[in-house]
């Protein structure tokens, strides 16, 4: 293929760019993964318009015969499974494709993740998928509102990836995942059109199947896979509180059974065929968001644990209240945040860095004399009402020293939480940006994220964490683990620094991964609670869900994408060779 001449057809077609140069391809040859892969071509396309001129252009070249063109749509690149990167023209939308579009206020019923404890939806938000989730979040704490299921990456997220990994983070105990926020969707499809994308009753899907589109084809086929293969499809929904792996088939139909849904119970929400797709299905071009009302009195939990042996039980006892939040991180981790504690006050003034580091001084005794716990744990709770939220966390904080008294624990807010959450969000990134710096000065040293974000359900713990130590703990020479997550959903992300220069440890990848997973599945866990599959861990669909439920996953990419024109590879074809194919 002559990608000279595509980017020269593109750019007199498209507002927007078209680029073969070194520096884009080699900026769009990564993200926070493990992988590199060059691409072909990088566009920046100006508006959903040059969205559907670029499907169809795509469609119109690959029935000239000879290579295939495709389209692999990226957003930020924060993404930790190498799902934007692909032999593909590359899509970043983040550049003009950013705009907020507008906020509407209103009633719109209650949700509830969690049993017994509903939320209100009060509005919503509409954006372009290119806008970074942090001057989203800005315009909507404007008017009392955000939207919740943001992850730790969130400075430097964008909306595009939030949903096309079903990304989630710290409030979703409270709250879920993208896909119980995504209101609708405005999507680019195969035949090169935009549609909009919302919930339907069964009145309503009737009236679309009824009409001669190619959204009404998608709609229908895809309704009568659902139907015919219930059963199947809701016995592989993971028994997980978050999961981002796979197509989401058993959240198509929010109802009982297809009989109560066509007595007129619940909707067929296609949003769920987008959302966690990575792209596979389709190029989203506008994105509304519910709202909750933002509850800004929050007040937590700080506890220092010294065993493993300790989580199971903090979670059965903090499952008992309305929290939003149950975070934890490791030794591991503390440690790097004192080492890096520079990064933290580097962009602070003088006096804001002197009196910002003036709060750590106890962590920085920790860990001069050795007594760094194994975990530091962070329960938060929020609400509208200050005096509400402090009562909450009394009770809390007393259950705690009631039934664990040995336990450290104790209240923080305002700037005394800062720091805890400080470490929390930005250890990762600081990790990886100062891994990166070593490995250009020629040290094969990085983080490697390939088993950093497995999940089972907390009740599974008490065996659980044990034999996962274990098999961590075989591989503790080369592989030095960090671990942080969301310990009231059982998601863990675990992050070794391991030496990539050395082909034996590249082997272990595969090696240890195949190990975890294979003891999360035997748990009835996800291999990916919100990080979703991409390179790293499309191979391991089929141990998942069994080859019978990857077939229905291939039938709905050959609904959506017949000419496999979207992302390819990425939840479909995907090998474990491929892992090791495109390791960095």
């Amino acid at each position: 293929m002559n990608y000279e001449l595509v980017r020269k057809e593109l750019s007199e077609l498209l507002e927007g760019d078209a680029t073969t140069s070194v520096s884009d391809l080699a900026s769009h040859a990564t993200d926070w993964s493990l992988f590199a892969i060059r691409p072909d071509l990088v566009v920046y396309p100006k508006d959903a318009d040059d969205l559907q001129k670029l499907v169809t252009y795509v469609n119109d070249v690959n029935t000239r015969g000879g290579d295939k063109l495709t389209l692999t749509a990226r957003a930020a690149g924060s993404g930790m499974s190498g799902g934007s990167l692909n032999h593909s023209i590359i899509v970043d939308v983040t550049k003009y494709m950013n705009e907020f579009k507008g906020i509407e206020v209103g009633d719109f019923g209650t949700q509830t993740h969690r049993s017994g404890f509903a939320y209100p939806i009060a509005g919503t938000a509409t954006a372009q998928p290119g806008m970074g989730y942090t001057p989203f979040e800005e315009r909507t704490l404007n008017k009392g509102f955000i939207m919740p299921v943001f992850p730790a990456s969130r400075k430097l997220c964008a909306l595009g990836g939030m949903v096309a990994n079903n990304g989630a983070g710290e409030k979703s105990l409270k709250y879920g995942q993208n896909k119980d926020f995504v209101q609708s969707l405005r999507v680019i499809l195969a035949d090169g059109n935009e549609y909009e994308i919302k919930p339907l009753t069964y009145d309503e899907l009737r009236r679309l199947t009824s009409k001669k589109t190619f959204l009404a084809d998608v709609a229908q086929n895809t309704y009568r896979l659902v139907k015919d293969n219930w059963k199947t499809i809701q016995s592989a929904r993971p028994n997980t509180s978050k999961n981002a792996s796979g197509y989401l088939l058993w959240d198509l139909v929010s109802a009982p059974s297809i009989k109560a849904f066509e007595s007129g119970t619940g909707y067929f929400d296609m949003t769920k065929l987008f959302v966690g797709a990575q792209g596979t299905t389709g190029i989203i071009s506008e994105i509304t968001y519910k709202l909750v009302p933002h509850e800004n009195k929050e007040e937590m939990i700080v506890m220092f644990a010294r065993d493993l042996a300790d989580l199971p039980k903090i979670v059965e006892v903090l499952s008992r209240h309305d929290l939003d939040t149950i975070e934890l991180y490791d030794d591991h981790t503390f440690k790097i945040g004192i080492k890096f504690f520079r990064d933290f006050v580097k962009d602070k003034g003088f006096f804001e860095a002197i009196t910002y580091a003036a709060r750590f001084l106890p962590e920085f005794w920790m860990a001069m004399t050795g007594g760094v716990p194994k975990f530091v744990i962070l329960a938060e709770s929020a609400d509208a009402n200050a005096a509400t939220v402090h009562q909450e966390v009394l009770a809390e904080l007393a259950d705690l020293k009631t039934s664990m008294p040995h336990l450290k624990s104790f209240i923080a807010r305002g700037r005394s939480a800062e720091k805890y959450w400080d470490f929390r969000h930005d250890s990762f990134k600081l990790l990886t940006e100062h891994s990166k710096a070593s490995r250009a000065a020629g040290s094969g040293t990085r983080t490697a994220p390939f088993i950093d974000d497995i999940a089972v359900n907390p009740e599974h713990l008490p065996e659980y964490l044990p034999e996962l130590a274990d098999i961590l703990d075989e591989y503790q020479d080369e592989f030095v683990y960090t671990i942080a997550g969301h310990l009231g959903n059982g998601n863990f992300h675990i992050i070794p620094l391991v030496d990539m220069n050395k082909p034996e440890n590249k082997a272990r990848i595969v090696e240890i991964s195949d190990r975890v997973y294979e003891l999360v599945l035997r748990y009835g866990g996800s291999i990916s609670a919100e990080h979703n599959d991409g390179i790293v861990r499309t191979p391991y669909l089929v141990d998942m869900f069994g080859a019978e439920v990857v077939s229905l996953f291939k039938k709905v990419k050959d609904i959506l994408d017949p000419k496999n024109i979207f992302n390819p590879g990425k939840k479909i074809g995907m090998t474990k060779d491929d892992i090791t194919k495109y390791l960095a």
